[in-house]
């Protein structure tokens, strides 16, 4: 026995004198990429949005802290006639971007699905919208509806609404709106529905035509319960996109008539560089910030149950 607690006795005493691991050169090399991106991270987003936060509990004049406010701003922001019309525009915008963006995706996802020639290059003239800028395409759709020049007053002119604008109106300035985003966006719900079909066996289609199945039959039973996964990260990618946007409101339309197409973005804009009310800006966007949050929360909770239930 006091053999065997001498053992025991040298061996804890090699662990205690045993030298710590070196970091291996690869270790090293991993932390030389992390670190300049996590600087960069806390320098341009941890350190504005504590900065920002700052600034919302107080009056800011010209950048110049001069009354302490508390949640003065975030009341005065949320009982705001403005940002509650910018609230239900962004509603809006979104729902109907989101709901046309993702169904014309679809359609284009399953029409250009077959690996031809012609449907590489209609893929390929798809993407166009989307890898320019959204204020190069923003501008153009203001070309293409404005009521002088474009091409919208050409085309109303024969029927006799030439004095018609369309981004006059509350409603048709929305759809123009509405436009801007699925003409753009509809190529990134088209790239990650088509990533999808690609990986559905094509067995599975071939069975269900032996036993008599229709298109539309394959398309609910088949294309429809795999896609759950795809389809949910496209919904998630535009939703957060549609829901901050600044871009499109800003340029095609500019928030009117009337704040009809004033988004949350824009409304941040205005308070902030238009209206000089920094702090209320800044009690606006840490309110959004919030939301967003708890958008992407609720995503994530969606995109693992949807996970769970794919086939």
């Amino acid at each position: 026995m006091s053999g065997e607690r001498a053992i025991e006795t040298k061996e804890r005493e090699g662990l205690r004198r045993r030298p710590k691991a070196r970091r291996s050169p690869e270790a090293a090399t991993a932390w030389g990429f992390v670190l300049p991106l996590v600087v960069a991270e806390l320098a341009f987003v941890a350190a504005p949005l504590a900065l920002g936060a700052w600034y919302s509990l107080f009056r800011v004049d010209y950048f110049e802290l001069t009354e302490f406010r508390g949640l003065g701003n975030y009341w005065t922001v949320l009982t705001s006639t403005m940002v509650q019309q910018s609230l239900v525009a962004t509603l809006l915008f979104s729902a109907f971007s989101l709901l046309f963006t993702v169904s014309l995706g679809m359609a284009l996802a399953l029409r250009l699905e077959a690996d031809t020639r012609t449907n590489t290059w209609m893929r390929a003239i798809v993407l166009v919208p989307y890898v320019i800028s959204m204020l190069v395409g923003s501008l153009l759709l203001r070309w293409i509806y404005s009521r002088d020049a474009g091409l919208s007053g050409m085309l109303l002119g024969p029927f006799g609404l030439a004095d018609f604008s369309l981004l006059a109106d509350p409603a048709t300035a929305m759809a123009a709106l509405v436009s801007n985003a699925v003409w753009r966006d509809s190529a990134f719900a088209m790239i990650v529905l088509l990533a999808g079909l690609k990986a559905i066996p094509g067995q599975l289609y071939a069975a269900a035509r032996v036993d008599g199945a229709g298109p539309w039959m394959r398309f609910t039973r088949i294309t429809l319960p795999l896609l759950r996964v795809p389809i949910l990260i496209a919904v998630v990618r535009l939703l957060i996109h549609f829901v901050n946007v600044l871009t499109f409101a800003l340029v095609l339309t500019g928030g009117g008539p009337n704040n009809a197409t004033q988004t949350t973005g824009l409304a941040m804009y205005r308070l902030g560089f238009v209206d000089f009310r920094i702090g209320e800006a800044n009690a606006l966007a840490l309110l959004v910030f919030i939301f967003n949050l708890l958008l992407i929360g609720a995503n994530l909770a969606l995109f693992r149950r949807g996970r769970s239930l794919s086939p």
